[in-house]
């Protein structure tokens, strides 16, 4: 199987095969589609507060953290994470390339952006995913990773920074490596774990419930709207809107499917603009994404105002483990992997 680099590769021949892979046992996937920028001086703390609009001055070397970059309307354009890899030392990694320029471009005296080009990131997610690891290293310390933390590791003898977290609700790993070492480390591990693509991805990630900034940022929402108002410090207007998620037939969709044109806020009782949907394996047909008024009860129906969706009934957000608690549950071994 082939890297990615970087053409976007919708699946390997089964996406639901590929998504029972990563629920079950282990998937492999490419994140190299991922910006990064490293951000290092006296005040580059303060430079990515000021950009992501949110506090990182507990934030020990070695951990991560999840942000918003929010516009000055108010409205959420993207979502990032951020790195510590050092005192004054700061990884920041987004889907979008804008957001790595203009980091750059707001940049003060004593601050040194540098956009990180020459890496690759892959994906291990998976109740699997540490057994794979304890095959290519000296898992220990990986092992031991709580998650959102991660630390530099050898990997068949490639240096690697190994986070623990991932965008599929499932225990996983992102592996940061050299980029002229991603296609060794990529086929090491596809002896072992299933390649998958973004259609598969993207059906674990509306079962999980997390966002995908194309889809759901698509329409003005402020953080709490999204159900993100945690992850940013300034006060929030009231929450007029609210992202939830639902089930729902339809005919001949093509996946992965986006919503086309621009997106208006729904503006009345019972109504959903949907932002995400796929073909769920968990759910046993169509689920979805999509924002409704906030006042809306749970159990109320709702209409596609686009006539895309019917049938359309709300359910639990996250879909997939309401509690959130697989990605931070303990490791346990499988004895079924290849070769074992």
């Amino acid at each position: 199987m082939a890297l990615a680099d970087f053409q976007r590769i919708d699946h390997f021949g089964d996406p639901a095969a590929e998504a029972t892979a990563c629920r079950t046992t282990c998937a492999l996937f490419d994140f190299s589609f991922l910006e990064s920028a490293q951000v290092h001086g006296d005040g580059a703390r303060q430079a990515v507060e000021t950009f992501t609009g949110r506090s990182i001055a507990r934030l020990p070397i070695g951990q991560i953290c999840y942000a918003l970059r929010v516009a000055a309307t108010g409205h959420v354009i993207a979502d990032l994470t951020i790195w510590r890899t050092g005192v004054e030392t700061f990884e920041v990694m987004s889907g979008r390339r804008e957001d790595v320029a203009d980091l750059a471009a707001g940049a003060v005296s004593g601050v040194t952006v540098i956009q990180l080009d020459d890496r690759a990131v892959l994906a291990l997610q998976g109740p699997a995913s540490l057994d794979i690891l304890r095959r290519l290293g000296d898992s220990d310390g990986i092992e031991a990773l709580p998650y959102f933390r991660f630390i530099e590791a050898s990997l068949d003898g490639i240096a690697c920074r190994i986070g623990r977290l991932g965008y599929t609700g499932e225990p996983g790993f992102e592996i940061i490596c050299p980029d002229r070492a991603a296609e060794r480390l990529w086929q090491v591990i596809a002896l072992y774990a299933r390649p998958a693509g973004f259609i598969a991805l993207d059906m674990l990630r509306i079962e999980a419930g997390f966002v995908l900034f194309s889809n759901e940022f698509r329409l003005p929402i402020t953080p709490a709207e999204a159900g993100l108002g945690k992850f940013y410090q300034a006060a929030a207007p009231p929450r007029r809107i609210k992202l939830i998620s639902f089930m729902a037939d339809a005919d001949r969709l093509v996946w992965p499917w986006q919503p086309s044109g621009s997106l208006l806020r729904p503006s009345s009782a019972g109504e959903i603009v949907v932002t995400s949907a796929c073909e769920s394996v968990v759910a046993g047909g169509i689920l979805g994404l999509g924002y409704a008024l906030a006042e809306d009860e749970p159990g109320a129906p709702l209409r596609d105002r686009r006539e895309i969706f019917r049938n359309i009934r709300q359910t639990p957000l996250p879909y997939y483990d309401t509690g959130k608690r697989r990605p931070r549950l303990p490791w346990h071994r499988f004895s079924d992997l290849s070769g074992s």
